[in-house]
């Protein structure tokens, strides 16, 4: 670090003491910081310029963070976002999941670990897209994937947002969720596989139920899937890794 992927980093908080410290750090490192106090500056910070990485935490005054990365995601789907929090219970990580936020970081920040996650998204140049509306699972999987290097999970809970993802990044491969809240998860899957413009992105399917999927994926007009991979739940995150290894 630094590198061309992450020059510009956004941290809204309303602890100047720590934002002033992130903002030190990364300001060594030759990256861009911009500081915010809440969600009013950090939408008028956001409209002034484009941001490649944007950290907020959840409880300031005014709209919470969640509400923030909300908002900001609407605008900029590709934009990644971490959100940071002393109070991760349950409704906070849905909320975050549901919303696209690409991790949640556990206050107090462990700085060391924080500066290592930026790393991981400042060298990425390989985006995957994972659909899933379990949000653990999606979670335990954007922290897997990683620590792989190179790669940058995108997490979506629905087909919805995936697909407005899916408009603003080119991703090199996508894992999706077979049983999505708002559809199937095949449906986006042949949207990878057979893009308008010819191309193709390979998928990874993840299902609980394999039982007739590889005759579906088979059945408009003779329609050829062999870029799809198709896992079983639960799986060996060894295996996902090599078959993602093998597509990327």
């Amino acid at each position: 670090m630094p590198s061309a992927a992450v020059t510009s980093v956004l941290v809204i908080d309303d602890n100047e003491e720590l934002t002033e410290n992130i903002a030190e750090i990364l300001d060594d490192l030759g990256v861009e910081v911009g500081l915010a106090r809440d969600a009013d500056e950090a939408i008028q910070a956001f409209e002034r310029q484009a941001w490649s990485l944007v950290v907020t935490d959840v409880r300031m005054p005014g709209r919470d963070g969640l509400e923030l990365l909300e908002i900001l995601k609407r605008r900029s789907p590709g934009t990644p976002v971490l959100v940071m929090t002393g109070y991760a219970d349950r409704d906070t990580l849905r909320r975050a999941h549901e919303s696209g936020a690409l991790a949640v970081v556990h206050k107090p920040i462990d700085l060391d670990a924080f500066l290592e996650l930026v790393e991981r998204v400042a060298v990425a140049e390989a985006p995957v897209l994972i659909v899933d509306d379990d949000a653990s699972l999606c979670s335990n999987l954007a922290d897997v994937l990683s620590e792989e290097r190179g790669v940058l999970p995108h997490p979506a809970a629905n087909l919805d947002f995936a697909r407005r993802l899916a408009e603003a990044i080119d991703f090199r491969a996508a894992l999706i969720d077979l049983r999505l809240p708002d559809g199937d998860g095949l449906l986006l899957a042949r949207e990878l596989l057979h893009r308008p413009d010819g191309s193709r992105r390979p998928v990874i399917i993840m299902t609980g139920y394999p039982e007739g999927l590889r005759e579906r994926s088979g059945e408009d007009n003779g329609d050829n899937d062999g870029d799809m991979v198709v896992l079983t739940k639960p799986f060996a995150v060894p295996n996902l890794l090599e078959r993602l290894r093998e597509l990327v």
